[in-house]
């Protein structure tokens, strides 16, 4: 194969795999919104958000766990997910669309915004994040931690800087796995897997982006 021929050839790859994570991303996000309107419309609307919590959890180790088996189990269990984090989010959601309706927009924009702008880096630069994974891991585990601590120790630290910060990780998160997609080799077929890292990328920059402004309001 001539060098132009392999670079076309990575190209269409790349290009395939892409739109199969963004299909799997829009098909898990329009599933999270059905589960909004379905905890809104007052389906189990008295459920403990910690039971639905509990129960994304467990539907993640399941996905990809299913991913090396059974392909079709694992859509199940992903669109499964995708619906309980809408019941899971909606309390959240509904308190701001009651509340603060603009703030909702705005976060949402916000986000595809962020998503939009980090897809353009990556596929039209040729930046290598590959270093990016370790520091970004252990950067979340730094925010989780000081968020925990923070609302059980009430340690003096803004809840407001420490959003900001988990902000800026998921951002970070949101170039590296748009990365990962698009480093992956021709033999690769984890869509699944790459769609579910950026869907929780995309869920949790919304709900960031959501207190944020929230607070500015």
């Amino acid at each position: 194969m001539l060098p132009h021929e392999m670079l076309q050839s990575q190209t269409q790859v790349e290009r395939s795999l892409l739109s199969r994570v963004l299909g799997w991303l829009g098909l898990s996000l329009a599933l999270t919104v059905g589960g909004y309107y379905l905890y809104t419309g007052g389906f189990l609307a008295g459920t403990s958000p910690f039971i639905f919590f509990i129960v994304a959890i467990a539907l993640i180790f399941g996905i990809q766990w299913a991913s090396r088996s059974n392909q079709t189990l694992a859509v199940a269990l992903f669109a499964a997910f995708s619906v309980v984090e809408g019941l899971f989010i909606a309390p959240v959601v509904a308190f701001y669309v009651q509340n603060q309706a603009d703030v909702v927009g705005n976060a949402l924009l916000g986000t595809v915004g962020i998503f939009l702008v980090a897809a353009a880096v990556v596929y039209l630069t040729s930046i290598n994040l590959a270093a990016w994974g370790r520091w970004l891991l252990g950067a979340l585990l730094i925010g989780i931690v000081v968020s925990l601590a923070t609302l059980i120790f009430h340690f003096p630290i803004s809840q407001l800087a420490v959003s900001l910060f988990l902000g800026a990780v998921f951002v970070g998160l949101t170039f590296f796995d748009f990365w990962r997609v698009k480093s992956q080799r021709a033999g690769d077929n984890n869509a699944l897997l790459l769609a579910l890292s950026l869907y929780l990328d995309f869920i949790n920059l919304f709900l960031i982006l959501l207190r944020i402004f929230g607070r500015r309001n």
